[in-house]
């Protein structure tokens, strides 16, 4: 398995060796994009519209707009000597309560580990993070970005987590529709609140399956087995929000 990023955590004048690993592995069922009449692969093309040919990937520069086909060109050279400390060292700039970080900011996750000779600073700081219940939160060069990051004890080690800048949180209020508001009854808020503590149970994602991915993958199998699927849907009979809310009810119970 192949580190993402190696480079150190840094708090105060304790510096720890260390990898971070993606901790996310996506399961998806992958498809290749086919042209339906001869069944040729679709391929993405880097083509230039002023030559009108192909062009190959060391002949390709990034460039930023500055006006109207106006671009200001850069090299990886030129790109790689931006000096980012955050490329190779995590310093960690304070720590806080982890109620105080909104969900909405998280983005993506890394497990890290200790380096070659961080063991003993890695343990030390994982367990101290842990008794005092606190998160750090730092900045990171990774993948040509600098991203604000969080870490935290995470089930026997540090969980290394990608954070939204401020500005990249659009808001709410932009969202048609957002907060809002239609007259309800207090009989129905109040039925409303008995149906979700009935609900109420300890959380366990494990019972949540990939449905979709169990029937695409039984769609093929039935394709290839040369029979036809049929899926029946039912869909449920619209009734009024009181009688939906007091059938639950009588469910749940």
């Amino acid at each position: 398995m192949r580190a993402v990023w190696k480079g150190s955590i840094n708090f105060g004048l304790v510096s720890i060796p260390v990898k971070a690993y993606n901790a996310t592995v996506p399961k998806e069922v992958r498809f290749t994009l086919l042209h339906s009449k001869d069944g040729g692969k679709i391929r993405y093309r880097k083509f230039c519209e002023k030559c009108k040919e192909d062009i190959p990937d060391e002949e390709i520069v990034k460039g930023y707009e500055i006006a109207k086909n106006e671009y200001v060109v850069l090299t990886e050279e030129e790109l790689e000597k931006i000096p980012l400390k955050s490329i190779k060292s995590i310093d960690i700039k304070r720590f806080f309560d982890p109620a105080e970080l909104r969900e909405i900011y998280y983005s993506d996750f890394y497990y890290v580990v200790p380096d070659r000779g961080g063991e003993r600073a890695y343990t030390l700081f994982k367990y101290a993070m842990r008794d005092t219940n606190l998160m750090g939160v730092g900045k990171i060069g990774m993948r040509g970005r600098e991203r604000v990051v969080a870490l935290k004890w995470f089930n026997e080690g540090i969980l290394l987590v990608n954070l939204h800048y401020v500005d990249e949180i659009r808001n709410p209020k932009e969202i048609p529709n957002w907060g809002a508001n239609f007259e309800i009854s207090d009989e129905e808020l109040e039925l409303a609140k008995r149906l979700i503590m009935a609900m109420k149970k300890p959380l366990n994602l494990e019972e949540f399956k990939n449905e979709y991915k169990d029937a695409l993958m039984k769609l093929i199998d039935a394709k290839l087995a040369g029979k036809e699927m049929i899926v029946a849907q039912d869909f449920p009979t619209v009734k009024s929000l009181m009688d939906a809310l007091k059938e639950s009810l009588e469910i749940i119970k």
